[in-house]
């Protein structure tokens, strides 16, 4: 996999003669990145699980919530492109691309491409669907 977020609705099957990503909660993967100096290892593999429960207990505060998460993730870029980390963030609501991404999680669309852009779904060669976001995250915001 290139460096960077990959996006995916469920747990990503482990190809044969891989070793498996560590996972991590949300913010405990922020705490991690955003330091003065991260701890991360070079060739980082993690799979990132809880961004929807962060969002969704946000609630009226979502947009504020999307902001300060995609400030952290970009001051942090230029580190894990560096130890060239590879990140995916897993999400149990189903992800839609339209205008925006997003996921629907508890009968709410909780609005991932406010961090993340709206990137184009690939199929991994597991022929799994993913979404990649390179670590700089410039769409906009």
């Amino acid at each position: 996999m290139m460096p960077g977020y990959h996006l995916q609705q469920h747990e990503p099957a482990i190809p044969p003669g891989e070793r498996p990503a560590q996972h991590i909660g949300f913010l405990d993967f922020l705490r991690e990145i955003c330091g003065d100096d991260p701890a991360v290892p070079r060739f980082w593999r993690v799979t990132v699980v809880g961004l929807e429960e962060v969002l969704f207990a946000a609630g009226q505060q979502v947009e504020t919530m999307t902001s300060e998460i995609l400030m952290r993730l970009r001051a942090a870029a230029p580190h894990l492109e560096k130890r060239l980390a590879d990140v995916t963030v897993l999400f149990r609501g189903r992800l839609v691309r339209g205008d925006d991404l997003w996921s629907e999680y508890r009968g709410t669309r909780l609005p991932i491409g406010h961090i993340f852009g709206s990137p184009t779904p690939q199929s991994t060669p597991e022929g799994q669907r993913t979404f990649f976001a390179n670590f700089n995250l410039t769409h906009g915001g």
